[in-house]
């Protein structure tokens, strides 16, 4: 595997949903985290750094770490979860 997506969606307060927000490629960490709590921690550390990098809006994202196929769809998820982004 030599990449890894991480599919994000932004809270939307007025439709009271998350709807799409971007697509980040990362280099996959390295060892995989052989469990669940491992990949929660490398997704939050990634999209922390975007999110800054980036001068995302806080708010809370939903997001998947996923890895996909040529085609851009996933074939495996390895987390989903919901982040707070407060800076």
């Amino acid at each position: 595997m030599d990449r890894v997506w991480l599919d994000v969606q932004m809270w939307t307060p007025l439709r009271g949903t998350f709807h799409p927000f971007t697509d980040v490629v990362c280099e996959p960490p390295d060892p995989l985290p052989a469990v669940v709590d491992g990949w929660q921690a490398w997704a939050t550390a990634q999209l922390g750094a975007v999110a800054g990098q980036e001068r995302w809006q806080p708010g809370r994202y939903h997001y998947s770490a996923e890895q996909r196929d040529e085609g851009g769809h996933p074939i495996t998820v390895f987390v989903r979860g919901v982040w707070d982004h407060t800076h």
